[in-house]
């Protein structure tokens, strides 16, 4: 009895972890090469480590406590936490059940047409829209050459897939653990929108071989990154996989047709999207870094992704590539999303009018649209660059996209879209040209770039506030200052950082006792630069880092925008208004093309408004450069 009771002194009792629920997947972010440490506290809170990528910090988890993300949020180390599914984590028959809200059923499926009769290699008006089919003549890509299909499955035993397929290198990434089982990356028959991947496959690199339809780059090689659950959902540790495994194969392209389940748009201050968002950026950020290039689906919403809180990923990202559809009238896709400052090329996607014709599964041919359709097409031109420039990396790539894309102007009548046939809103630097990535017509690589004028407004180079004295605002005018930090139910409202240095061109930079007591208020403030002699002929691009941040009162009425002024008249080259929704000043860059103000002298004026009457709204420029390219 004494020993017993001089034992049972001894035990510890276990931590008590909050009230159970099914199991839940969490991804967990830390410091990169930092998952150690944070793997144990996951198991001493109640979760099991599914799968670590320590090179970016980012951890899957498995837990069935409610408080398990409260709980790590107070680890040490640990920097965000969240679930990144609205349901339990499925097992074995629920795993299988295809989801009747999923991604697959609402974005993926609308895009698959009808089966149609395999073709015998006829040149479509998707191919000539790109000069394809004159590309193929000079290089149709090289084995040399992977582009990763993150999608539903690739059927690679196809009989116009197989001879490009890659299935020592193909994986499924299902629940964030690469499986390499033989067939694993293949899609599940009895999921929803089952063919997509194929299709896609088909788009990029469909042989040339006189069997069914010829892909955009038909020499390159394709890899199945096998991202979509059978329930149709493609989660965020399921595209962090994906990414990683494409990285550290040697892919120089991924595409990707879809958007991270299970939310269409990602929003920063949703602890759960928030850390959806930072995964997918880290994983798409180190690709890139390891050689990566990712192309990616606009999406099929037919909004303003610019008017859009929240981030559609991962086109939205930084380091991917954001791709429209158009359709064979050289029109915005009725269906696609679009953007002047969001997205970057346009490629065939197929309405109505005309679709694409690709692969379909059980070695079948079908029609298929969307901006499901155009981001392949994309890859596939980058596939191509990749081809003829092996040296090359993804910011080469993506640089060599852009500036060999075919300028394709606004559709008149349209008001939706903004910009000019250089660059807009509809098509961004306009549809992608497989014949210039490969060498064909003229030289694809971009010439030498000169800076015509640069500020970094560490000093007084020549702006002048108001300088028409017609300025309306009251206070928070423009000054060239260094900005003191101000946020607003923790949002920041002004950085208290800037790109570069540590000037820039802010509206009150002083923080004040309050956050509304040096914001812009009352109207309108400018502050125009020097005249500035533009180069004639060539392309001629404006440059800048920029933030914008406003409460929800602003109603959309503000904004920040830069005009050139010439001796004809003022031209607004970029604009951002403000939302509807409470919204954190942060750092992002945009350009506009000023090529059709060549050999001009030229005043730049940025300009901020307080509109709305009484609304909280700050604004920053930094950085601004001009670059000639002939």
């Amino acid at each position: 009895m004494l020993a017993a009771a001089a034992l049972s002194g001894s035990i510890v009792a276990p931590p008590a972890f909050g009230s159970p629920q099914g199991v839940r997947s969490y991804l967990v972010i830390s410091a990169p090469g930092a998952n150690d440490g944070i793997a144990k506290a996951v198991k001493d809170n109640g979760g099991t480590v599914h799968n670590s990528y320590a090179q970016i910090g980012v951890l899957v988890a498995h837990s069935g406590a409610s408080d398990f993300a409260s709980r790590m949020r107070s680890v040490g180390g640990v920097q965000k936490v969240g679930q990144t599914r609205e349901t339990d984590v499925p097992t074995g028959a629920k795993a299988r059940t295809p989801g009747r809200d999923s991604v697959a059923r609402k974005y993926l499926e609308p895009d698959m047409g009808d089966a149609i009769a395999a073709p015998a290699e006829p040149v479509e008006w998707n191919m000539q829209m790109m000069q394809a089919d004159k590309a193929w003549a000079v290089n149709p890509g090289s084995k040399s050459v992977t582009v990763g299909i993150l999608d539903t499955g690739v059927q690679g035993t196809h009989e116009d897939l197989r001879d490009n397929f890659d299935a020592a290198n193909s994986v499924s990434c299902l629940f964030g653990k690469p499986n390499t089982a033989p067939g694993a990356w293949e899609p599940d028959s009895f999921a929803p929108a089952a063919g997509h991947g194929t299709s896609v496959a088909g788009i990029i690199a469909a042989a040339k071989n006189g069997k069914g339809t010829v892909g955009v780059a038909p020499g390159v090689r394709i890899a199945s990154v096998k991202v979509m659950e059978p329930t149709g959902y493609m989660y965020a540790e399921n595209v962090v996989c994906g990414l990683i495994w494409s990285a550290e194969h040697g892919f120089k392209v991924t595409n990707h047709s879809y958007y991270v389940d299970p939310w269409t748009f990602n929003y920063p201050n949703n602890p759960d999207q928030d850390v959806v968002i930072e995964a997918v950026r880290r994983a798409v950020d180190y690709a890139h870094g390891k050689g990566t290039l990712t192309v990616a689906a606009a999406g099929n919403n037919s909004v303003n992704l610019d008017q859009e809180q929240g981030l559609f990923l991962p086109g939205d990202l930084p380091n991917a590539v954001s791709v429209t559809a158009a359709n064979t009238r050289k029109e915005l896709a009725y269906y696609s999303n679009y953007g002047l400052d969001t997205v970057e090329v346009t490629a065939p996607g197929g309405d109505g009018y005309a679709m694409i014709n690709t692969t379909g599964l059980n070695n079948g041919y079908t029609t298929f649209h969307g901006t499901s359709a155009s981001s392949p097409h994309a890859a596939g031109v980058a596939a191509l660059l990749a081809s003829a420039h092996p040296q090359a990396g993804p910011a080469e790539l993506r640089k060599m996209l852009l500036a060999q894309a075919i300028d394709t102007p606004c559709p008149s009548g349209d008001s939706r879209c903004t910009g000019t046939p250089a660059r807009n809103s509809h098509f961004g630097e306009g549809v992608t040209n497989a014949l210039k990535a490969v060498g064909g017509g003229t030289d694809p690589e971009p010439g030498p770039e000169t800076t015509v004028y640069a500020d970094d407004f560490e000093k007084s180079t020549g702006w002048t506030v108001n300088s028409g004295g017609t300025d309306t605002a009251t206070a928070g005018r423009f000054e060239l200052a260094d900005p003191q930090a101000t946020s607003y139910n923790g949002l920041a409202m002004q950085p208290d950082a800037t790109p570069s240095g540590s000037r820039a061109l802010v509206t009150g930079a002083a923080a004040g006792a309050s956050v509304g007591d040096n914001d812009l208020d009352g109207g309108v403030s400018t502050v125009t630069a020097a005249p500035v002699q533009l180069p004639a002929g060539g392309r001629i691009t404006l440059s800048l880092s920029y933030f914008l941040g406003h409460l929800a009162n602003s109603a959309g009425a503000d904004h920040l925008r830069v005009r050139a002024v010439t001796a004809e008249g003022s031209t607004v080259v970029f604009e951002k208004k403000t939302g509807v929704a409470d919204t954190a000043a942060a750092w992002q860059t945009a350009t506009a093309d000023l090529s059709a103000l060549a050999g001009k002298p030229v005043r730049v004026v940025i300009e901020a408004a307080d509109a709305a009457g009484g609304s909280l709204v700050e604004a920053g420029v930094d950085d601004l450069r001009i670059t000639h390219r002939r």
